[in-house]
């Protein structure tokens, strides 16, 4: 993944989005798209990690310990809503705390079942995820994401 993923991935589930309706695929191939978009999720909620911690390491560190965080966020691989916030939590004790409140029930539920089925889907079992679910999945990640900007970045 490379700086900058995150807002690439974006504008791809907003066209996915508006063209749920309009696609006229089997019910198996919409499984895989909604499986693909399940690990392309995942890889958003990675990203947006990775950029964010890195930016705001940018602001405030010498070269050598941004260099650093870089190669440690390097080995972020699961961002589950609890792990996202604990990784905030190494730099910012109060951006955890605004985060962590802002991240329950139905945010954290999204979040954790993106990573959930992509364990799954990663090591070849079935996953019942629908487009409707990993779009709805996908929104709540993008207000996760967007929190974590605000509170971090502004």
């Amino acid at each position: 993944m490379s700086f900058g993923d995150s807002h690439r991935l974006e504008p791809a589930f907003d066209e996915m989005e508006r063209d749920l309706g309009s696609l006229e695929l089997s019910e198996h191939n919409r499984s895989q798209v909604a499986q693909l978009l399940t690990v392309w999720a995942s890889a958003y909620l990675e990203a947006t990690c990775r950029e964010v911690m890195t930016t705001y390491t940018l602001r405030r560190a010498e070269p050598s310990v941004v260099a650093y965080v870089m190669s440690q966020l390097d080995r972020f691989r699961s961002p589950r809503a609890e792990n996202m916030v604990n990784l905030v939590r190494t730099f910012d004790k109060d951006a955890a705390q605004q985060l962590e409140g802002f991240c329950h029930g139905q945010i954290k539920e999204s979040i954790n079942s993106i990573v959930g089925n992509r364990h799954l889907i990663a090591h070849g079992r079935a996953t019942k995820i629908s487009m409707a679910e990993i779009m709805r999945y996908f929104r709540d990640a993008k207000r996760f994401a967007d929190k974590m900007r605000s509170v971090l970045l502004n």
